[in-house]
C-alpha cells in the first residue's frame, strides 16, 4: 500500500473468521502503545475504536516514510 501525505485514511482490520484479536485488557494497551510508537509519528489520529475482533482508525498521514521489504 502506498500512503500519500496530507491524505485521510480509514485504517481497519479484523481477525480471521471474525475471531478475536484482543483477548485481555492488556492486549488493547499493548496494541495502542505499538501504534503510538510506530504509526502515530507519521499521522494525526482523529478517531479510533478497538473491539474484541477488529479495530478502526480515522487518520491523516502527515509524513510518508519508505520502508524496504525485508
Amino acid at each position: 500500500m502506498k500512503a500519500y501525505a496530507e491524505t485521510y485514511y480509514h485504517l481497519y482490520n479484523r481477525g480471521n473468521n471474525k475471531d478475536n484479536i484482543f483477548f485481555e485488557d492488556d492486549n488493547y494497551t499493548y496494541f495502542l502503545n505499538q501504534f503510538k510508537k510506530y504509526v502515530e509519528p507519521f499521522c494525526e489520529v482523529y478517531a479510533y475504536c478497538l473491539m474484541p475482533n477488529h479495530f478502526h482508525f480515522f487518520l491523516k498521514v502527515t509524513e510518508v516514510v519508505a520502508f524496504e521489504k525485508g
